[in-house]
């Protein structure tokens, strides 16, 4: 009903602006309505020729003079009015009539910190525009010091007596949150912005974290070739989105990875956003201060991936050239890799003189599925084309298997085939290509020669293997899902066995889309640009399944992925605005 009045109420005002903008052009002379023609000045009553019997009309009512026919439209305005619930003696407003009520759904997850009492803010200017000129002069003159030893900044505060006192406070390699030492849950909880910080968050925190300890381990040894396909098409068909409390905001910017927590018990959705925030929300909580969500910021940038190794250990990454480790047991975010430049400062780390400048970022990490354990492995690749893989299990020295030069340009994904020898890589190089891991060690040439490549023509979002291995699939900026069958035994060239036309032009303010396998099912789920905004689910022979739409998917889930069970089926979609729907 309030959906009803408000279209009701819009679609009533509009008539009385329509009406009231027309003005005077229902005024026409005998002559021109006899010949249909326009006179030439409508908008002044006195423009027609002297003498020429002027008409005018409203409604279907033909008045005499011109102050006759603006009463009879502020008459019928003012009944509108009336109607409407807006007269003079009505308590409600214009505002409200037209406000949209927002779903209960929208109002979950984090929530701002209101201060009581809080003095409002002056309005910031720049020291340009103020006329500042010792605070302009001090910028300018540190600057150059930000760009290249990302040691310090300076501030310039007012000192008691109005003189301006310069103040050095430290800064860590490329605004790092820290040196790489580990963060306990109270500090990733501080390093959040003030605003969603309230007096609960640790308690709760703490509180989550004996939650997940208590789960019992998820049965890796279940086969997923037991579900038959005819079983998964009527558990994606079941799934549903219509639960208001199924979306919630989990991360306060735009969403660039999420995951699930492997449990089968309880409904776990992690996101990592733009600000290096890491939000984990328990979806069935009841709580009403944080609506179960837990956000933490153990990063500095983009948190590009995580991925669940354990019941109780996360792997998450982030442009800023960290990759942590949160160990739920200890109530920590564990340092495990970080990429330095040549300072002599970080000679004993062990990504040293790895980072090459202000271009060089660690754009995706995967976790090597071949280990298990409390070290993981992790393929990792970064913006300058690099790839490599770091070995948690061995001595520091020899950590890093291999660090090779596999592109020029940025590599969008890495993906290891489960027979452990090949690996895909795809980025803005415009090809995917198929490397023998094996090769690495040699520093010949032929050693970084793809063994099999296909040129896509733009930019690959992403390649990845099947659970099996069977299959290849790729998400390309030539609006196009491609399915490669077998690709890892092929030689020379590869070519598509399905071609699936897809909208993936999400522009610079949505993350691009990546469609990706289910952890054990031959399926994969992908965002979509489709109206109404809907989640695809395919088979993987590149058949539709399903485009899941409902009222809470309003927006545009960039990122997806599928709960890794393969009895309670699941689905989580990420938008540019923090928010995540759970769809089961």
């Amino acid at each position: 009903m309030p959906a009803t009045r408000n279209r009701r109420t819009r679609a009533a005002l509009a008539d009385v602006v329509e009406a009231a903008s027309n003005g005077r052009s229902q005024k026409r002379s005998k002559t021109d309505m006899n010949e249909h023609k326009e006179p030439e000045n409508m908008d002044d009553p006195a423009g027609d020729e002297p003498g020429t019997p002027q008409l005018y009309y409203f409604e279907g009512v033909e008045y005499d003079t011109y102050q006759e026919f603006v009463d009879a439209k502020r008459e019928r305005n003012q009944q509108k009015m009336f109607d409407l619930g807006l007269g003079e003696n009505s308590s409600l407003k214009l505002s409200s009539a037209l406000k949209i009520a927002k779903s209960a759904a929208t109002q979950r997850g984090l929530q701002r910190k209101k201060e009581k009492n809080a003095e409002p803010t002056a309005r910031r200017r720049s020291s340009r525009v103020s006329g500042d000129k010792a605070n302009l002069v001090a910028l300018d003159y540190y600057v150059p010091n930000w760009n290249t030893d990302n040691k310090s900044i300076v501030t310039v505060a007012e000192g008691e007596g109005g003189e301006e006192e310069k103040e050095e406070t430290p800064a860590f390699f490329k605004g790092r949150v820290n040196h790489g030492e580990d963060l306990t849950l109270e500090q990733a909880i501080e390093l959040n912005e003030p605003k969603w910080i309230t007096d609960e968050s640790l308690k709760l925190a703490q509180d989550f974290q004996k939650d997940i300890m208590s789960l019992e381990e998820t049965n890796k040894t279940r086969k997923a070739a037991s579900v038959s396909m005819t079983t998964v098409e009527k558990r994606i068909k079941d799934l549903s989105i219509d639960n208001e409390e199924w979306i919630a905001k989990v991360t306060p910017d735009r969403i660039y990875s999420v995951a699930c927590h492997p449990s089968e018990t309880k409904m776990i959705a992690g996101a990592g956003d733009k600000g290096g925030y890491v939000g984990l929300w328990d979806v069935d909580s009841r709580s009403e201060s944080n609506n179960g969500v837990h956000l933490f910021r153990p990063h500095s940038r983009p948190v590009c991936c995580m991925d669940w190794v354990s019941k109780d250990s996360m792997v998450s990454a982030s442009y800023d050239g960290t990759v942590r480790l949160l160990n739920v047991e200890k109530g920590t975010f564990q340092e495990i890799f970080a990429t330095y430049n040549g300072d002599s400062e970080y000679l004993e780390e062990l990504g040293y003189n790895l980072d090459e400048g202000y271009n060089y970022w660690t754009q995706f990490v995967a976790v090597d599925k071949r280990y298990q354990g409390s070290n993981p492995s992790i393929f990792m690749s970064t913006s300058a084309g690099t790839a490599m893989h770091i070995d948690l299990r061995v001595s520091d020295k020899q950590r890093i298997s291999f660090n090779v030069d596999l592109s020029a340009k940025k590599i969008n994904s890495l993906s290891l085939h489960p027979d452990g020898n090949i690996l895909a890589s795809g980025g803005l190089d415009n090809t995917v290509n198929l490397w023998d891991i094996r090769k690495f060690g040699s520093n010949s040439k032929k050693a970084l020669k793809p063994i099999a490549s296909y040129s896509v023509g733009r930019s690959v979002n992403s390649a990845f293997f099947s659970p099996d291995g069977t299959s290849l699939l790729t998400t390309t900026m030539m609006d196009k899902l491609e399915i490669f069958d077998n690709a890892h035994l092929k030689t020379s060239t590869i070519k598509p066995t399905k071609s699936i036309r897809h909208n993936n032009q999400t522009g610079r303010w949505l993350t691009t889309f990546m469609a990706v396998w289910h952890p054990k099912l031959d399926i994969f789920v992908s965002g979509s640009m489709n109206k109404p905004r809907c989640i695809e689910s395919f088979d993987s022979k590149g058949n539709c399944l399903r485009e899941i739409t409902g009222d809470a998917l309003g927006s545009v889930m960039s990122r997806c992925c599928y709960h890794p069970s393969t009895e309670k089926m699941a689905i989580v979609g990420g938008n540019s605005s923090g928010r995540v729907v759970v769809i089961r």
